[in-house]
Formats: structure tokens, C-alpha cells, sequence
């Protein structure tokens, strides 16, 4: 991914040489992007003069290359993939925060699973065994790693093999035995305990309750060059985000609707995320921090350069 991402940095923001006629936001299939949902329904994005389009991809780190190699004008990625990019030298700036750890950690949207019958039961038990993150290097990764070292096993890297699995695949393998635990989070988590995996860990939660999981971000060059874009974008999102946050059924019924492939019974049952419409560079630093504990980034960069308030 180091890679690409340097090559998306030397193809420059072609989006951003005019202001766009229709906007595009990279996205994932999963419940933490509901309010993108909402903003489109609600008519949040019209009324502020926008038109935006949605393109999935399999996690942050690719909606980054997207966003710096000029494809797409906006994308919602974790943290980690965000800070990750910055440190490479690629200018990327938050501006809107995307979702945040659950302050309760039996209604969370997101946690470590394994299979009924496993022998996990602690950080421990971990030790030799294949678990999956959607991507390596990123927040979960990073999440996971804490989780594990909080509960007693030292030099987690080393001793557990990560392997990279999209989210919409973990709950078959974990099923199958291909891998020990997978780190999910809703819609797929609640198809993975019907069909009887169990919860062993809550990463997020067991960092931080109200762990800043994820941003909304631009180019800095879209950000300098289209300001007053930027700030309606991240006008909506914010109005969509504290709407979700009031009407969590209403916000269950939009991710349904736009995701019309989830089985109706898991989008009744499945945990919704928590919202916020704050955003600060100082909640980016614990995320800064245990990024470089884990060697994914060298330093904590100046996170006020990174975040972009309208």
C-alpha cells in the first residue's frame, strides 16, 4: 500500500483544478456510515447545494490512495489509515468526524469474535493463532494489538499472525476455521454471532470509550482550493451524524435502504454506531500515539495541520 500511495501523491488532485458539478465520496458497506445514507435521504447534501456520489471500496487505506490520487473528492477512512498517509508526506485533512468508540461496551458495533467452540477465552489464548483485521495497518489492527497487551500477552506482533480479510468475507471463514478470530464490525458482526460466533474482546472500547474510530477527509489541495465546498460538505455530514444519533431507527431503517442486500432481520438487530459532530486534533491523539507504539507510524505528526474546522 506504501506504493500506491506514493503514487497516488505524485498524480496530483486532478478534482481539484474546478469547483466539481457532482461530488465523490469513497465509502465502505458498513453501519458507521450511515449518516452518509441520511445526508442523501434527508436531502442534507441538496440542501446545501450538493450532489454526491458514492463509491465503496474494501477499507481506508484505499479510499485514501483514491482521495490523494485526485479520483475521489472526499472519504471516509480510520484514523490510523488517515495519520498512516500524513506521515508519508501525503496531505490529507480531517474534516468531520466519522465515528466514534461505543461508551458501552455491551451495545458496541464492532468487536473481536471467535467461533462457539474455540479456545479463546482471553488475550492469552491468542498466542499462534490466525486472526483477521479488513486491513493491515490500520485502526483495528492498532485496536487490536492495545487489546491484547492490555490483557497480559507481551509483543502481540510477534506472537499472533494478522491477516488482511474484507469485512463481508470473516464471518464464513471464521466459520470454516480458515481463521481463529476476526475483527468485525456491524452489519457483519451480528450475521457472525447468529450464526453462533461469540464476542472476546472489545478493542475500541477497552482504548478509550469514545474513541475517535474514524474521519470524513479531503486533499489539502481540494481543502485550500474549494474551501466553502469543504464546509458544505462537512455541514451535512454533521447534521446527518447528530440526526443519526437522535433517530437511531430511522438511521436503521436508511442503512437498509441503502444497502439492500443485508438480510432484514440482521439490520433490526445489528448495533448502531455512535455519532458525533466534534471534531478536534486532540482527539486524534491517542490514536497518534499508539500508532507509534506499533511501529505504523514514525512520529505523532502535528495533528493541528491535519485537522481542517470550517
Amino acid at each position: 500500500m506504501g506504493s500506491a500511495l506514493a503514487l497516488a501523491a505524485a498524480a496530483g488532485s486532478a478534482v481539484a483544478q474546478e469547483a466539481p458539478e457532482k461530488l465523490i465520496l469513497g465509502i465502505q458497506p458498513i453501519a458507521p456510515l450511515v449518516p452518509v445514507y441520511i445526508a442523501e435521504r434527508e436531502g442534507f447534501f441538496a440542501e446545501e447545494g450538493l450532489e454526491v456520489e458514492l463509491r465503496p471500496e474494501p477499507g481506508g487505506q484505499d479510499i485514501v490512495t483514491a482521495v490523494v490520487a485526485g479520483e475521489f473528492h472526499f472519504g471516509f477512512s480510520n484514523q490510523t489509515s488517515f495519520l498512516v498517509a500524513a506521515s508519508k508526506g501525503l496531505d490529507v485533512r480531517a474534516i468531520a468526524s466519522g465515528v466514534i468508540g461505543e461508551f458501552n461496551a455491551e451495545t458496541a458495533f464492532n468487536a473481536v469474535l471467535v467461533r462457539a467452540d474455540s479456545d479463546i477465552e482471553t488475550a492469552t489464548d491468542f498466542e499462534g493463532k490466525r486472526v483477521a483485521v479488513n486491513t493491515l495497518a490500520n485502526a483495528p489492527h492498532m485496536l487490536f494489538l492495545n487489546s491484547l497487551e492490555i490483557g497480559g500477552l507481551e509483543d502481540a506482533a510477534s506472537k499472533v499472525e494478522f491477516i488482511e480479510v474484507g469485512f463481508p468475507d470473516m464471518a464464513g471463514l471464521l466459520e470454516q476455521g480458515q481463521i481463529d478470530a476476526a475483527w468485525m464490525v456491524e452489519p457483519f458482526l451480528t450475521i457472525a454471532a447468529m450464526d453462533g460466533a461469540r464476542t472476546v474482546l472489545r478493542p475500541a472500547f477497552e482504548a478509550e470509550p469514545g474513541f475517535l474510530f474514524s474521519v470524513y477527509f479531503a486533499s489539502g489541495q481540494f481543502v485550500d482550493e474549494h474551501p466553502e465546498i469543504v464546509a458544505r460538505f462537512a455541514n451535512a455530514m454533521n447534521k446527518a451524524m447528530e440526526y443519526s444519533q437522535a433517530n437511531p431507527e430511522l438511521a436503521r431503517e436508511a442503512f437498509l435502504e441503502f444497502n439492500p442486500n443485508v438480510n432484514p432481520e440482521v439490520a433490526a438487530q445489528m448495533a448502531m454506531p455512535t455519532w458525533s459532530s466534534s471534531l478536534s486534533a486532540g482527539e486524534l491523539q491517542l490514536g497518534a500515539e499508539m500508532a507509534v507504539r506499533y511501529g505504523f507510524i514514525d512520529a505523532v505528526p502535528d495533528l493541528d495541520a491535519l485537522v481542517f474546522i470550517p
